[in-house]
């Protein structure tokens, strides 16, 4: 196994698991960071799914769920809007991205087929399967050309709330 640059092995620690979508979250929050810039004020994120990318753009941004500064919508886009100062500014995994991430869902999701049936040597024998694909995968997902993974529009002045 290739160890990890330290941002990823901290999202693989916040996450509890090494996987592709949380790697890829945190290339969404690392793209828009470039083109949102420094600025005053805290980051508010939106992520449109769901998914593992969650904890991915949590490390990289700072923003939680749980402390409100990280909304999740239901829209199923694999996409980060990410706000400071006023501006705002939106990432989406490209096509090339996301399958990447399901060539590897694919395999686990075949390779966990009649789990509980096996003998323990088969899930083992399984798991290192997984392992293996994660160590051929995730050096990838790290050292790719941004443009490969992620599309980003340029920073937009955000309207401002109208407070009732």
């Amino acid at each position: 196994m290739t160890s990890p640059p330290d941002l990823f092995a901290r999202i693989y620690a916040r996450h509890g698991h090494r996987c592709p979508m949380s790697t890829l979250g945190g290339r969404l929050a690392l793209a828009a960071l470039g083109v949102l810039g420094e600025g005053e004020g805290p980051l508010a994120a939106t992520y449109h799914a769901r998914t593992c990318a969650l904890d991915g753009i949590g490390e990289v941004t700072g923003c939680i769920e749980a402390e409100g500064s990280l909304r999740v919508t239901g829209e199923g886009r694999h996409a980060l809007r990410l706000e400071r100062g006023g501006l705002g500014v939106e990432a989406e995994l490209t096509a090339r991205a996301l399958e990447l991430a399901g060539t590897y869902r694919t395999l686990c999701l075949r390779l966990d087929e009649g789990w509980e049936s096996l003998l323990e040597s088969e899930k083992v024998e399984r798991e290192t399967r997984k392992e293996q694909a994660l160590d051929r995968l995730l050096p990838i997902l790290w050292e790719a050309p941004e443009a490969d993974l992620v599309t980003t529009g340029p920073p937009v002045r955000m309207e401002e709330k109208s407070h009732d």
